[in-house]
């Protein structure tokens, strides 16, 4: 690792606290964004900081959104990103992992079975591009505080249409 100091990207900061922002009494036990030993010794990880920039391209996101152990919505905040990933035209997003599954751009966002060694129970991993690195935009993902009024203003400010070329409203395109 280079002598740089980390620091997290502006899009892995965004998100992180439109998580905090939307879940306050959420845990945190399993969040995180810089490399452990483990994720050092594996040598590959973007929770290693970049060794020209220092900047740190995942976080993880504790399952546990209530902070009371109520039903999870997780899975449906991750399917959420998902979508948004698959949508957002400036691809800031590189993959998520939740739950034993993978999706990224590799098949359309499409979850797949992840076969890393850790299945990602406990957290949601997501990983972020080089593009998210001084990217500070709010991320338009419904659970996370996006409003279809917020997401019209965008589009109204913007000109054109969604990312994804949709009429709809919800920004996050249709599977």
């Amino acid at each position: 690792m280079s002598n740089i100091k980390p620091k997290l990207s502006k899009a892995a900061s965004q998100l992180r606290e439109q998580f905090d922002d939307s879940f306050p009494e959420r845990d945190r036990a399993s969040d995180g964004w810089i490399a452990d030993i483990r994720h050092m010794r594996a040598g590959k990880s973007d929770h290693i900081p970049d060794a020209t920039t220092g900047i740190v391209r995942a976080i993880d996101v504790d399952a546990d959104l209530s902070g009371r152990s109520k039903p999870e919505i997780m899975p449906d905040l991750a399917d959420e990103i998902r979508k948004y990933a698959k949508s957002d035209s400036k691809k800031r997003i590189a993959y998520i992992i939740f739950n034993g599954r993978i999706a990224s751009p590799i098949l359309g966002w499409k979850w797949r079975k992840y076969t890393g060694a850790n299945k990602h129970t406990k957290h949601a991993h997501i990983s972020f591009t080089k593009k998210a690195d001084d990217d500070s935009a709010f991320f338009q993902i419904p659970m996370l505080g996006a409003s279809n009024e917020r997401i019209k203003e965008d589009v109204r400010v913007m000109g054109k249409s969604l990312p994804c070329g949709c009429t709809h409203t919800c920004g996050i395109g249709s599977d």
